[in-house]
């Protein structure tokens, strides 16, 4: 998603802020103190669509920050406080104030979240150093936002604090926060990027926002709460995760928390995606893998499977080949019924292409005619040569 050539002309221009009329720290209102012991929760989940240089990606990082909204009220216990900002702010300035607007008044006991869906861009410097940053943009002003400063802004507010980034080069930024008071999720390595995808003007989020709701909300309690205590650490997470979001490799700092990240109550708000997705393991015989997965649908639904080849610039969706589901309802194959689901797919190695790699989806249709097309997973398929 990042154009690199456009790094220089950003990263200058984190010092040219605009003239407009901001408020100072001193009219910034702070949040009573809490009763001792107390813990609250406060959320920012930005989205960016419109920008000067970059590519536009609406609706998905609106959608992004939306779906992020409403999965922080459903899955952070007690006090929540959650704000959301789509297309802004432009400037490195904005974004500072906004920051102590929403996390102004935490203590030692709160947990900051701080969601990000925007370009992410790296790029060499002429020593050989790589540099990485944020774009923020309100379609009219750009600016980059390299990691160490957010880094000094984030230093200052006390408590925990977790960082959740659906950005290419995500796992570049993600190093720089290191620390016992940061927990960090990050969409794809640093040499990787994060993908989009859209369906008509409305339609559309990222693959790793989309992987994080399925994993809270659609997750098998087992699965990712073994002990049935209702919490959800970051290695708990990171496995689920893992298991169903195969378009990038996904960094989790650190991944061996235990602490309580998410929670799940025992009213949980399941989404309408396929419920309960695992893979089994692939195996290789006379020229073909087969890959074995296990699904729950609550209604019929319409079901097709995705191949999408890697090719030398990355996944080819362009290129992909798709299989409905075996089921049928009358003449309409595909239409899965309500229950529970056994499958097994068979792919040969020439579906694999050149670089012996593909990528497997899982999609289902959505929306009032069954015509949305909703990627419930990602699944990376190889085979030995």
């Amino acid at each position: 998603m990042a154009i690199k050539a456009m790094a220089a002309r950003l990263l200058a221009a984190l010092l040219a802020f605009c003239s407009i009329a901001l408020p100072t720290a001193a009219e910034i209102p702070v949040i009573p103190e809490k009763t001792e012991g107390s813990v609250t929760y406060r959320c920012l989940a930005v989205g960016m669509d419109h920008f000067v240089s970059e590519k536009n990606t609406a609706p998905c990082s609106a959608n992004n920050a939306e779906m992020m909204a409403a999965l922080f009220a459903d899955s952070l216990p007690g006090d929540t406080r959650i704000t959301r900002r789509v297309n802004g702010p432009g400037t490195a300035e904005e974004l500072e104030i906004l920051l102590r607007e929403v996390f102004g008044g935490a203590g030692e006991n709160d947990v900051s979240y701080l969601y990000f869906s925007t370009h992410g861009i790296i790029w060499d410097e002429e020593k050989g150093e790589k540099r990485t940053a944020l774009v923020l943009s309100d379609g009219d002003r750009e600016e980059a936002l390299e990691p160490r400063l957010l880094r000094a802004w984030l230093d200052k507010i006390p408590g925990k604090k977790v960082l959740i980034l659906d950005c290419c080069h995500s796992g570049a930024m993600a190093e720089f926060f290191r620390g016992p008071e940061y927990r960090v999720l990050a969409g794809c390595r640093p040499e990787e990027d994060c993908y989009f995808w859209a369906a008509g003007e409305a339609t559309g989020m990222g693959y790793f926002t989309a992987a994080l709701e399925n994993a809270l909300r659609s997750a098998h309690r087992e699965g990712i709460d073994p002990d049935g205590s209702g919490a959800v650490s970051l290695t708990e997470l990171a496995g689920r995760i893992r298991e169903i979001y195969g378009v990038s490799h996904p960094v989790f700092l650190p991944e061996e928390s235990t602490e309580e990240l998410f929670r799940l109550p025992k009213d949980r708000k399941e989404s309408e995606r396929l419920q309960d997705l695992s893979f089994g393991e692939m195996k290789e015989a006379e020229g073909q893998v087969t890959v074995s997965f296990r699904f729950r649908t609550e209604t019929s639904v319409k079901i097709e499977y995705r191949l999408i080849p890697m090719g030398e610039e990355g996944w080819e969706f362009d290129k992909g080949i798709s299989l409905p589901d075996r089921e049928r309802q009358g003449l309409k194959r595909g239409v899965v019924a309500p229950g529970e689901k056994d499958r097994a797919v068979k792919i040969s190695a020439e579906r694999l292409g050149p670089k012996g790699m593909a990528l497997l989806q899982i999609v289902s249709f959505r929306g009032v005619y069954g015509q949305v097309p909703i990627p419930e997973c990602t699944k990376i398929i190889t085979m030995e040569r």
